[in-house]
């Protein structure tokens, strides 16, 4: 739903469009263009105007954040969907290293990682601490979305920088139960992977 703030901003983009040129991004005080205030607010109709009058998707605000990544970090999936259809860099990075599926997974948005992958992300990125997104969903103890990492494969040996991995860092009971059987299962298939190997290679027999 349109809101006054939200028409003042628009028509401030608008207003540097013309049949010429692609709209200037008008920006806040933190540095968002009018695209990364719409699409961290969740607004998909403004962000897709924004859009279809010239808007650039891989503007920044001071931090460094894209539209994708401020509406991923807030949940916003049909948002998020919206800028992934025209083109917006799942691998784009804050000032802080964070990607948009670092961001959603640190925040729970389960729904937002699951599009993100769907789409290509990339599933070990790290951000400037080293911590990629199962990492930091174990970190604020979102289950769900450490469930949905590991089912798509995250390597749960991977560690920030001070040498900690998702399991050192988790601080739900039940997520760190998820971890556990995730290994026990990693640390079988390694076990069955071996031993088919030397059977192969006629070192031991079944």
């Amino acid at each position: 739903m349109s809101t006054p703030a939200m028409d003042e901003k628009l028509a401030r983009c608008l207003s540097f469009t013309s049949r010429a040129t692609a709209p200037r991004p008008a920006r806040e005080n933190d540095g968002a263009t009018a695209l990364v205030w719409a699409a961290s607010e969740g607004h998909t109709d403004t962000v897709e105007l924004l859009l279809d009058c010239g808007a650039d998707p891989e503007a920044k605000d001071r931090y460094g954040a894209t539209a994708l990544v401020r509406a991923a970090w807030r949940g916003h999936t049909d948002t998020v969907e919206l800028l992934l259809d025209c083109g917006a860099d799942p691998e784009a990075k804050d000032r802080y290293g964070r990607t948009a599926p670092v961001w959603a997974a640190s925040e729970g948005h389960t729904d937002t990682v699951e599009l993100l992958l769907d789409c290509g992300a990339d599933l070990e990125a790290k951000d400037r601490y080293g911590r990629t997104a199962p990492v930091w969903a174990a970190s604020e103890g979102h289950t769900d979305t450490v469930e949905l990492l590991l089912d798509r494969g995250a390597d749960l040996e991977a560690t920030n920088n001070t040498g900690k991995n998702a399991l050192a860092l988790c601080t739900s009971g039940a997520c760190a139960e998820v971890l556990r059987s995730a290994e026990r299962l990693q640390r079988w298939h390694r076990r069955r992977h071996l031993t088919l190997w030397a059977c192969t290679l006629g070192m031991i027999e079944i």
